[in-house]
């Protein structure tokens, strides 16, 4: 088989990667999870792209996600956790910034899924991969400033990593209803990165690519 630029799946202890695309996936499954009050709510009230309404939706996420991968702008996966019988938690995507040498990745995980540290979890999978597989020089992720949950998690991995918190992007991010949203934004650098992983084994995890 030809090698692709991201992996077609991930898994690690406690989680699976699955990706989006429409061999691997049913959409009518997705739909099912997706409306869902716990993903209607409040597990995207920062993230409204992803309160899909409707069937064909679910099939333009799937058809976008394909695109991305093709044109080598990024990864999106299903999460599946094997703690519940690898049932769909949630969504994550990886995005390489090629010519800023930067990566950074995206979560959304249903509401009851939520304080069992899956998106650390995740997130060291493509912290590890952007520093060990890519060959870039950062790693950054964004959360918008009153979503108190989603800074909580990500404090944890980029202290895990010997990130920092960089500060507050006033106005930054538009939402489809016409607000714009403060975000925090955290990196890891590779120095950073190499210092806190010296002693550390990492790529802990199987890949299929």
């Amino acid at each position: 088989m030809t090698r692709t630029l991201f992996p077609h799946r991930i898994e690690t202890d406690r989680l699976v990667f699955e990706r989006l695309s429409h061999d691997n996936v049913d959409p009518f499954k997705i739909y099912e999870f997706v409306t869902h009050d716990d993903w209607q709510n409040e597990a995207t009230e920062h993230m409204p792209w992803f309160r899909f309404q409707r069937l064909d939706q679910v099939v333009g996420f799937i058809d976008r996600a394909e695109q991305r991968w093709a044109d080598h702008d990024g990864a999106r996966y299903l999460l599946r956790s094997k703690d519940e019988g690898n049932e769909i938690i949630g969504t994550t995507a990886y995005g390489p910034e090629w010519e800023k040498k930067r990566g950074g990745s995206g979560i959304v995980l249903a509401k009851r899924y939520w304080g069992r540290e899956y998106g650390v979890e995740r997130a060291s999978v493509f912290i590890e991969l952007t520093f060990e597989q890519y060959d870039l020089e950062a790693y950054y992720t964004t959360c918008a400033a009153d979503n108190k949950p989603s800074r909580r998690m990500v404090e944890k991995y980029i202290e895990r990593y010997d990130g920092q918190h960089e500060g507050l992007l006033r106005q930054h991010s538009p939402r489809p209803n016409g607000d714009v949203t403060d975000q925090h934004r955290f990196t890891v650098l590779r120095s950073e990165y190499e210092s806190a992983t010296n002693e550390t084994e990492t790529l802990a995890f199987e890949m299929d690519w």
